[in-house]
């Protein structure tokens, strides 16, 4: 008899090959390699037909060590197989654990948005992230990568890049934080922790700030004076600072 969870949110990372309909032995044999890394890091499935892997994170894993991992298994693979290359899709969002004599699975909303945004990105490859990912992703202070918006005209919009190693240190010095620069997925988010303060108001102040703030600091100190706890108007700050400054 199957027993299954009360639903929770977590990481959800879907990734396939790019850039061709058939793929050779050294290619799957590459990709075999990608998947012995892979399934040390979470619970790990597979759907029939072309190379792909979804993996899903326990809802109290970090994320970052795996997204690392997980890059570095990716530039080798890519280095192997030029000019294929792995993509991948990162998302946050709720799930089912199932528990049953025949083992363990996951199901759920965040497995199916995550497969549905891989067949829909662009085929680059690369590291994608969701907004929901790059909200999530603030929480934490120190992680392996920087996020940049996809540029307009995306498949999906709000997809984010996650940016490893070399080529974050290689990134343009300046953090989002200081730069005026508000994207979209920024936007989203002070909305929705606004919201979790002061009500549905929220939406209205947000939009409100963004005509008068010449730089995100600025604008996230005069949303800030919208809350009168001291200690949630300081949470506040550091959870806006840091999702912008994740992002630079």
């Amino acid at each position: 008899m199957s027993q299954v969870s009360a639903p929770v949110s977590t990481t959800v990372i879907a990734s396939d090959i790019a850039g061709a309909t058939a793929f050779g032995a050294a290619v799957l044999e590459r990709f075999e390699q990608v998947l012995a890394v892979v399934r040390g890091l979470g619970f790990v499935t597979q759907d029939p037909g072309r190379p792909n892997l979804t993996l899903t994170l326990a809802p109290d894993q970090e994320p970052g060590p795996a997204l690392d991992a997980m890059a570095k298994a990716a530039v080798a693979f890519d280095a192997a197989v030029s000019p294929l290359s792995l993509r991948s899709v990162v998302h946050f969002g709720v799930v089912f654990r199932t528990d049953s004599p025949a083992g363990v699975s996951y199901v759920g909303s965040a497995i199916r948005t995550t497969q549905s945004a891989l067949r829909r990105v662009p085929a680059a490859g690369g590291f994608l992230a969701t907004a929901e990912f790059a909200a999530f992703a603030a929480k934490y202070p120190q992680l392996p990568f920087l996020m940049r918006p996809v540029s307009s005209g995306a498949a999906i919009e709000g997809l984010n890049h996650l940016l490893f190693g070399d080529v974050a240190a290689d990134a343009a010095p300046g953090s989002a934080a200081t730069t005026g620069i508000a994207d979209a997925a920024f936007v989203d988010f002070a909305k929705r922790r606004l919201a979790e303060e002061i009500g549905p108001f929220a939406n209205a102040l947000v939009d409100r700030a963004l005509r008068a703030a010449t730089a995100v600091d600025q604008l996230v100190g005069q949303l800030a004076g919208d809350i009168d706890n001291p200690a949630a108007r300081k949470k506040f700050e550091d959870d806006l600072l840091r999702f912008a400054k994740s992002r630079r």
